[in-house]
């Protein structure tokens, strides 16, 4: 096992969601959903249940799914997809920020390594 600090544990996890957002705004597909699905769901488990976060990040998902539906229909996304989508973006990080900040800051996460894991 790997311990991290929460809050560098967010960091990584915003960093690869933003990763993912880029590609969705350049012509993202299907699969780009299907891995920002898989990033927001570990994103969560940082966490216990927060409704809060839940509602950001499915705002986020519902967005970016919107924003595929018009690459694949339209030559040109929208403006007002590509603004949906960056503030959608903007409140799932603000809310999983403010969450890793109420927290003590010596509060250590565990992330299993995956490494390890794939290895066995």
């Amino acid at each position: 096992m790997m311990f991290k600090i929460l809050t560098d544990a967010v960091d990584e996890k915003l960093a690869l969601i933003a990763s993912v957002l880029r590609r969705i705004e350049q012509d993202g597909q299907s699969a780009d959903l299907r891995d920002l699905g898989y990033h927001l769901i570990r994103a969560l488990r940082l966490f216990e249940r927060n409704p809060g976060i839940e509602a950001a990040a499915d705002d986020l998902f519902a967005a970016a799914a919107a924003l595929v539906g018009e690459n694949i229909k339209l030559s040109q996304p929208s403006a007002r997809g590509r603004r949906l989508l960056q503030d959608a973006h903007l409140r799932f990080c603000s809310r999983l920020e403010a969450a890793a900040d109420h927290l003590k800051p010596y509060e250590y996460l565990v992330v299993p390594d995956l490494s390890v894991r794939q290895a066995a």
